[in-house]
């Protein structure tokens, strides 16, 4: 039994190698080993444990190394890619408490003065998500509520398409991990780089707002964690809170490149 993991290991020392010739386990021993020993990507390393987990079947253990990847992401500050993570957690456990309890924190009232000061760090999930996420910060608690429910995660390697200039447009896009480039055709046929968002920036709100063609091309510069909003479930949300369009597009207007993506 051990001469034989201790050939798996010998065969399979990178994990993503492992995974693509299907050793889960040896990539999931991989990961575990590096969430113990390696602090500072802790978060990282147990989301990927996840993902093989999740390979392999095994749901609960899934949701529990998906759960300390979110609880590490946030005391790195990291709120948004731990909001993702909760999504994901609801996406294949549907009932799971310990998500709903984090996201109910969107849905409680904002905390009085005196009160902030026995928070952790003063602040709610839904202060971190406003102070992180431009987009969020003018958001209240119900649209904001409204928003999360509805928000699809993207897991994407660098070089990803996430859609070309000219493709019909519907979507909104936010970054949670990682970074797009925004490119338009240059005059030569060459694309020209016109801007760059990282983490808690987004992109596309033009083409929700107006379902116009898309006049750039956004691709992942690399490995991405990308939230999308798609118009139908916007416009679901604005039933209800009707003042979501204003803010997507008093933000479009505020944009420092001028670009109608």
């Amino acid at each position: 039994m051990v001469f034989s993991f201790l050939k798996r290991r010998t065969k399979h020392e990178d994990p993503a190698k492992a995974v693509a010739a299907g050793d889960y386990e040896t990539a999931l021993e991989i990961y575990r080993e590096r969430a113990r020993n390696d602090a500072m990507r802790a978060a990282t390393w147990h989301k990927k444990a996840a993902e093989v987990l999740a390979l392999l079947g095994r749901t609960g253990e899934a949701v529990e190394a998906y759960l300390a990847a979110a609880a590490a992401y946030e005391r790195d500050e990291r709120h948004l890619q731990a909001l993702a993570l909760y999504r994901t957690i609801l996406r294949i456990d549907p009932d799971n408490e310990a998500v709903r309890e984090k996201l109910g924190e969107i849905a409680a009232p904002e905390p009085a003065p005196e009160e902030e000061q026995a928070l952790a760090n003063g602040m709610t999930i839904r202060t971190r998500l406003k102070k992180y996420v431009p987009l969020f910060s003018e958001f209240d608690r119900e649209e904001l509520t409204g928003i999360v429910e509805v928000m699809e995660v993207h897991r994407v390697d660098a070089g990803h398409v996430v859609f070309s200039q000219g493709e019909p447009g519907d979507s909104l896009w936010i970054v949670a991990e990682g970074e797009v480039a925004l490119t338009v055709q240059g005059n030569g046929g060459d694309p020209v780089e016109v801007d760059r968002i990282h983490e808690g920036g987004f992109f596309g709100e033009v083409s929700a707002l107006s379902r116009a063609p898309r006049n750039v091309t956004a691709i992942t510069t690399r490995p991405s964690e990308l939230l999308e909003l798609s118009r139908d479930y916007l416009e679901a949300v604005a039933i209800v809170h009707p003042r979501v369009w204003e803010v997507l597009e008093e933000f479009q207007k505020r944009r420092q490149v001028p670009v109608g993506v």
